[in-house]
């Protein structure tokens, strides 16, 4: 959408560069090789080897991946493998002899998988080749989708005639699955046709083209968040984006265009200037880069961008493009921090394990710029060891500050506090303390004194923080579990963070996650591996901040549970004393009232006896009978109201596996702490607003594992016997059926 330039509130810009000029046709190329192995395609076996032998020659830098797809698809060469080794696999090509089953779509789903994982190299460019009789027995067309999202990627279709298809025939059958691509027959010297394929496409001469050396660029790029508020890092990215000349220019050329690259995060978006942009007269316009939605879920925050990066290409130079990139920073992410709640989170350890480090990690977060800065010290410098406990709040932190970034103006609703200590677990005092505001700002690791409840204090969430080294140690282990333990106790959910991962390789880590890591009773969801800053690092790493991000995000969510819980218990404490003053006020108007009955009663047996005294003196003139009294009547007082019955309150893991279809293929799985007390409604809303699906929620319900649909008045409370103390539960949410 372009826009005039309007009321520009202060705002800051993000860190842009424009480093790199190169040719149209430069960059490294990834190859990709899909070829059907049906039955249909055997008399192509010797043609189909030798063009990918011939291919290889030709690539030099570049690389290659060899999908085959039959009725079961298997890579037999990826990316990044050594090009020695292509012979051997090429020799893994086996075609049917009477199978005619071709899964074109599954095959695309895999090559786009591959080619999002190197998706972050500078320069990349993809190349498919996708050799097909021209039939599928999927629907590729999801798959194709995929790959045209990239930028920067071009499909060529190589289509083979069979025995009941001629050429035109199979290549009108494969370009009706790859509309708008090249798609030509497969001749007897595939690998000259391709080339001439890819030059006709290109305007280059081969696949092994080269770099242009003019880095001057003649236009100024400036990106601003399009809103000083911070985001969800689910939220679609908007920037505004400023262009002018620079000193040196006086007019950049109509249709010039500026192309923001997609990535696995964030979907592209280009911009064209319609008319000649003069020095002096910026052009601005706000773009829209959207989240995909599902990819955090699917990648667990993993290759996050650090930057987003774009291509200028001039109207008058079309053979030379600019690669510039935007520098993106955590500070704009952390719309899931927000809450009504206080969040005071104590960070546990042993001495030396990184609870300081991972501190200053979390408060980097709310720094807007690319410096670290450090705000938990260590005050012994040569052993890095806190010796006393320290309570620091981003309030304090921010209002500490000279200058306050615009973004950090809207951190007026994260109320987090963090408390530092000297390794607390290791003393001979309880943990309880720290959870019910006893231990203040300041207590010395050798003057601890339990004082009186402060609710500054109170903990809401422990993090204890692992150094990886200590799993090998029994007895630092026995410390932290029993710490752990006593966190459980008390009703509060513990998270664990695992500090120095770096040291042990990949492999080693997974067996340790699987078998030391899981003996701890810390539920998987609840457990992060952190890389801490170390005194070497100086400016910020994203990937490093959405590790803290992923974990703070985790204890915000654990605290608002855990104060909502407490609101409810006194919303239900102020309840009871009120039905109990009900009821003692009822019992105390019935004793009064029994009280006057009885008074009434005393005057009425008086009045009788004076009017029997009455007749007594009057049976000397009349001889009558003497009247009889009669027995007062009296109501009995009313019984007091039964007393309020009110359900225990208990925190549940909810586990909800999202199922798309008929077949019960489960799409995700999420995992919430959940009160007994939530409606099935709320739960439901909790799940696609924290989740982000994308789902409309009317169209989907929620059941229990056997299928019996949920009202969604009805209340966990009574989905689960809380008698049975059951404390987790599964659920299943599926889309409605319709009728027709």
């Amino acid at each position: 959408m372009s826009t005039e330039n309007q009321n520009i509130t202060q705002r800051h810009a993000l860190k842009t560069e424009i480093l790199t000029a190169f040719n149209s046709d430069s960059g490294v190329n990834y190859f990709s090789i899909l070829i059907e192995t049906s039955s249909r395609m055997a008399s192509y076996n010797v043609i189909i080897k030798t063009f990918i032998c011939q291919l290889q020659k030709d690539i030099g830098e570049n690389q290659i991946q060899i999908i085959t797809y039959g009725d079961s698809v298997k890579e037999i060469f990826e990316f990044k493998s050594n090009l020695i080794d292509l012979k051997d696999a090429i020799k893994e090509i086996k075609f049917s002899k009477d199978n005619e089953e071709a899964k074109l779509d599954e095959a695309m789903r895999l090559c786009f998988n591959n080619i999002e994982d190197y998706w972050s190299d500078n320069n990349m460019k993809s190349k498919i080749i996708i050799i097909s009789s021209g039939q599928s027995t999927d629907d590729p067309s999801d798959g194709l989708v995929d790959i045209l999202n990239l930028d920067d990627s071009v499909i060529y279709g190589l289509a083979c005639s069979s025995s009941t298809r001629s050429s035109d025939e199979a290549v009108e059958d494969l370009q009706s699955f790859l509309p708008d691509q090249k798609v030509i027959p497969m001749g007897k010297n595939p690998f000259q046709d391709f080339k001439l394929l890819m030059n006709s496409n290109s305007g280059g001469s081969g696949a092994n083209t080269g770099c242009a050396s003019n880095n001057y660029c003649p236009v100024i790029i400036e990106v601003y968040p399009h809103s000083n508020e911070t985001k969800s890092i689910r939220d679609d990215l908007k920037l505004d984006v400023v262009i002018k000349p620079d000193g040196n220019t006086t007019i950049i050329p109509a249709g010039t265009k500026i192309n923001f690259l997609s990535n696995r995060y964030f979907s592209g978006y280009k911009i064209q200037l319609n008319d000649h942009l003069v020095y002096g007269e910026p052009y601005e316009e706000t773009i829209i880069l959207e989240y995909k939605k599902g990819q955090i879920e699917k990648t667990q925050f993993e290759h996050f961008p650090s930057k987003i990066t774009f291509h200028i290409q001039f109207a008058n130079d079309r053979d030379t493009i600019h690669e510039g990139h935007v520098f993106l920073n955590i500070s704009y992410f952390l719309g899931d921090l927000k809450s009504k709640y206080k969040c005071c989170i104590s960070v546990e350890g042993k001495i030396g394990d990184g609870k300081s480090a991972c501190l200053n990690g979390f408060v980097n977060l709310f720094n807007p710029v690319g410096e670290l800065e450090e705000y938990f010290v260590a005050n012994c410098s040569n052993d890095r060891v806190t010796t006393s406990i320290e309570y620091m709040s981003l309030k304090e932190i921010l209002s500490s500050k000279h200058y306050i970034y615009p973004v950090q103006e809207s951190f007026h609703d994260i109320n987090i506090t963090w408390s530092d200590d000297f390794g607390f677990i290791e003393t001979d005092f309880s943990l309880k303390h720290k959870a019910e505001g006893k231990i203040h700002h300041g207590t010395k690791r050798n003057e601890i004194i339990i004082l009186q409840p402060d609710e500054r204090y109170r903990i809401d969430c422990f993090i204890f923080v692992v150094c990886i080294r200590n799993f090998a140690d029994a007895h630092a282990l026995k410390i932290i579990e029993k710490g752990i333990q006593e966190v459980i106790s008390m009703g509060i959910t513990p998270l664990l963070a695992i500090t120095l991962s770096d040291l042990l390789p990949k492999y080693q880590i997974q067996d340790l996650m699987k078998n030391k890591v899981a003996e701890l009773p810390v539920q998987e969801c609840n457990t992060f591996i952190i890389n801490n800053y170390t005194e070497k690092d100086n400016h910020k790493d994203i990937n490093k901040d959405v590790q803290y991000l992923r974990l703070l995000t985790r204890a915000v969510q654990l605290s608002k549970v855990k104060n909502e819980k407490e609101a409810m218990n006194k919303a239900k404490d102020i309840s009871n004393l009120s039905a109990n003053d009900t009821t003692n006020n009822n019992n105390y108007n019935n004793s009064n009232n029994n009280n006057n009955n009885n008074n009434n009663n005393n005057n009425n047996n008086n009045n009788n006896n004076n009017n029997n005294n009455n007749n007594n003196n009057n049976n000397n003139g009349f001889n009558q009978t003497p009247i009889k009294n009669e027995p007062s009547l009296f109501f009995k007082p009313s019984s007091s109201p039964s007393p309020i019955h009110y359900e225990p309150i208990r925190i549940i893991n909810v586990t909800i596996d999202v199922i798309s279809d008929s077949n019960g293929n489960v799409l995700s799985s999420f995992e919430f702490e959940c009160s007994s007390n939530e409606s099935i409604s709320e739960l439901k809303c909790k799940l696609i607003n924290e989740t982000n699906l994308g789902i409309n929620g009317n169209d989907w319900s929620i059941t229990k594992e056997t299928g019996t649909i949920l009202f969604e008045s009805a209340k966990l409370s009574t989905v689960i016997r809380l008698s049975d103390n059951v404390d987790s539960i599964k659920l299943i949410l599926k889309k409605k059926q319709t009728l027709f």
